[in-house]
């Protein structure tokens, strides 16, 4: 039992580790092309981190009553404490957005100057896609395009393997230069939510 809690704590870690990284990303692209559905989906993800972040803490907690010298789990608990501040560091980034705040006219000329962006899609029943993984699809190898999330059923893939296959009402968000994303939607059919 000891080992199964303190394999759930490190997965925990891991992902709050992930998600919150994920959320920075995520907020600096919404900040950058003021795009309020990046800026809600860095919304949602914290109010996830905070629901996680509890369970972790609650799990630490669980464990520290299995150990003489609960002071050791102090670093973990403190790990975790870093990645959802964090995580609120990243919706503090898209506050501006969110409320409706034009962006600086240095923004707008990183947006103009910049090639890489982030698309975020729906694949739909009929998409191309559907139930290819990733290493079937080569995006990276023939159009310099990385899916670097995945939503499904209200729960994140983050950095997906190359294994990861890809469902119908999949939400993807994929990162490149902004001419092959736009080659990347025809491609699909679907429906999708272009940042740039």
């Amino acid at each position: 039992m000891f080992r199964e809690k303190i394999s759930r704590v490190m997965d925990m870690l891991i992902e709050l580790k992930n998600i919150s990284e994920f959320m920075v990303d995520l907020a600096y692209t919404a900040l950058l092309y003021n795009n309020v559905e990046l800026a809600e989906e860095v919304e949602r993800l914290e109010e996830y981190v905070d629901d996680l972040h509890t369970n972790y803490e609650l799990n630490i907690l669980s464990l520290a009553q299995f150990e003489e010298e609960a002071g050791k789990y102090l670093g973990a608990l403190r790990v975790g404490l870093v990645a959802e501040s964090l995580a609120d560091a990243a919706l503090s980034m898209v506050k501006p957005v969110l409320d409706g705040v034009e962006p600086h006219e240095v923004l707008r000329i990183a947006v103009n100057e910049s090639e890489e962006t982030i698309l975020k899609l729906r694949v739909d029943d009929e998409s191309s896609i559907k139930n290819k993984s990733l290493e079937e699809l080569k995006l990276q190898e023939t159009m310099g395009i990385r899916i670097v999330a995945v939503r499904r059923n209200g729960k994140w893939i983050l950095n997906p393997s190359s294994d990861t296959r890809i469902q119908a009402n999949d939400t993807l968000f994929a990162r490149g230069h902004w001419r092959d994303l736009e080659e990347f939607k025809k491609m699909l059919g679907s429906k999708y939510s272009p940042i740039h």
